[in-house]
């Protein structure tokens, strides 16, 4: 499992014990910095999916076409066993898809979480925002930082994995976000590939 970062490292984790439930991850996730830190590995991940073992590697689509992005960035040679998918826009609509259990772990108000995650303009400044109205002071005070403008706190990615390895659900979330439901159909698609 590589991920674009660690909250997309998170992600891949849970979405192979949903759609794969009888694999094992053959070690620890690999969180990359950044998407450009992730390309140039891309070929290397490839390989070994090609000589070893299956890959999962999630990265955000920032609000690019992720069709464009896939087809410039994964190797053309890469076989089946490499599964490249991009969140649509950013890992964080996936987290929010799962919309009642993001609202009653954050302890924000339901009806402010949006429906049509895949579709936010900037999910990440949404779920910050949301974030800020939590009723919990240590979510607001470490996920959200104190400056005017809503960015990431110290904590963000240590509450946000968190809540995405113990709480979160691809299955309930895979309903509100279309990208989400392809990489869950992917991976289960790959399961039942003769090996």
């Amino acid at each position: 499992m590589v991920g674009e970062d660690p909250l997309c490292a998170a992600l891949g984790e849970r979405l192979i014990a949903s759609a794969l439930p009888s694999w094992q991850l053959a070690g620890p996730s690999i969180p990359s910095r950044s998407f450009s830190d992730l390309v140039p590995k891309l070929s290397r991940y490839a390989g070994l999916a090609r000589d070893l073992h299956p890959v999962l590697c999630i990265a955000d689509s920032d609000r690019k076409c992720p069709v464009e992005l896939v087809r410039d960035h994964r190797p053309m040679w890469a076989p089946d066993r490499f599964v490249f998918r991009l969140a649509v826009s950013e890992a964080e609509s996936w987290v929010l898809a799962d919309r009642e259990c993001f609202a009653a772990a954050f302890e924000v108000p339901l009806a402010r979480v949006p429906r049509n995650v895949d579709g936010l303009a900037d999910v990440k400044e949404q779920l910050l925002s949301l974030v800020r109205a939590s009723r919990v002071r240590r979510y607001r005070e470490e996920i959200v930082s104190e400056s005017s403008c809503p960015r990431p706190g110290h904590g963000y990615n240590l509450h946000l994995c968190a809540f995405v390895r113990e709480q979160w659900s691809a299955q309930r979330a895979r309903h509100a976000s279309p990208s989400l439901d392809r990489a869950v159909s992917r991976l289960q698609a790959l399961g039942e590939a003769p090996a």
